[in-house]
């Protein structure tokens, strides 16, 4: 729909990780982190009608401006209310803490920023975020205690009020867990995956009440055999609540993306596949969405598959197969 378009307003400095969350109606709003633009590092975003035109001008999204602002995180309710959250060094007056900021779909912040972590000691870093159709998220982090990492969350309602405490994602607290990702339905269900030291993703879910839905899963079949990289898991769910998880492993010649499809009820659809077609050298870096009806598309770095050096390539599914033979070169 159009060609490559440049989301940056300033260019001088580094303009780095890149997210992005839309409404119903098909706008966007995309964050990422600006090198120079203040003391440190800082967060700041940009908003899209669904045309693709943008809606007014590049935003400074924290306040909070002393040290590194860094790895921001968006989601979006239907209406196109959106909450950002990103990890702020010093902030919470320990090390770095989680932050956030709430936005009406008019582009104005709701309330000021505010600290997502109740537990301040050690560090806390690397947040998601997942909104479900009336506003309600819920956030997801890695948490340090020791020299060990576990995954926590809090949940909030549409008004930015938190619902419940802090609570511990990850329950095998002798494995840890880090890389947290977080997905929800249109009801406020979600799912929660991470890493578990040495080399498995495992999830949780969890019904809109924040109470579990069963117990922890494994979500690969096939050991990952993560000697040389760490894998990096995403999911991404329907608002029926059926789910899919893309991740990296080693397979072969090189590096490549797999996934899982899950029911709502939380039990494996079919068998783990791969997701790229190209598979020399490697392609790791993956993201998947999802639409409504369960439709996913992913997408991921490969090397170096177009002709030069890294590119991004993509690969549409629909619930069960994928919608073309082959996948696409995203630029």
């Amino acid at each position: 729909m159009g060609p490559a378009f440049l989301i940056n307003t300033k260019t001088f400095g580094g303009q780095h990780r890149p997210r992005v969350a839309s409404d119903a109606l098909g706008n966007a709003v995309v964050v990422w982190v600006s090198d120079l633009q203040e003391p440190g590092d800082g967060v700041y975003g940009q908003r899209y009608a669904s045309s693709g035109a943008p809606l007014g001008t590049e935003f400074h999204v924290n306040t909070y401006v002393v040290d590194d602002q860094i790895d921001p995180a968006v989601s979006a309710d239907t209406s196109g209310n959106f909450v950002v959250v990103w990890m702020s060094d010093g902030q919470d007056g320990w090390s770095w803490g989680v932050f956030g900021q709430r936005y009406a779909n008019s582009g104005a912040p709701l309330g000021p920023e505010f600290r997502v972590n109740t537990q301040t000691a050690g560090i806390q870093d690397l947040p998601s975020i997942a909104s479900d159709s009336s506003g309600n998220f819920v956030v997801v982090w890695q948490s340090q205690g020791g020299y060990q990492y576990s995954v926590f969350g809090q949940r909030y309602a549409g008004s930015g009020v938190p619902l419940g405490p802090e609570f511990r994602v990850s329950t095998y607290a002798s494995a840890g867990g880090y890389l947290p990702d977080v997905a929800s339905d249109a009801s406020g269900n979600f799912v929660v995956v991470w890493l578990r030291p040495p080399e498995d993703i495992f999830g949780q879910r969890f019904a809109n009440s924040g109470a579990p839905l069963g117990p922890e899963f494994l979500v690969n079949t096939v050991v990952l055999n993560a000697t040389n990289f760490i894998p990096l898991p995403r999911v991404a769910s329907g608002s029926s609540g059926n789910f899919v998880v893309v991740w990296e492993r080693q397979d072969g010649s090189g590096l490549d993306v797999f996934g899982q499809r899950f029911a709502s009820s939380g039990a494996p659809v079919g068998s783990e596949f791969r997701v790229n077609t190209y598979i020399p050298y490697a392609q790791g870096d993956s993201a998947v969405a999802s639409d409504t009806s369960g439709n996913f598309v992913v997408v991921w770095v490969s090397y170096p598959q177009d002709g030069s050096s890294s590119g991004v390539f993509g690969q549409r599914y629909s619930q069960i197969v994928p919608v073309e033979l082959m996948h696409f070169r995203v630029e």
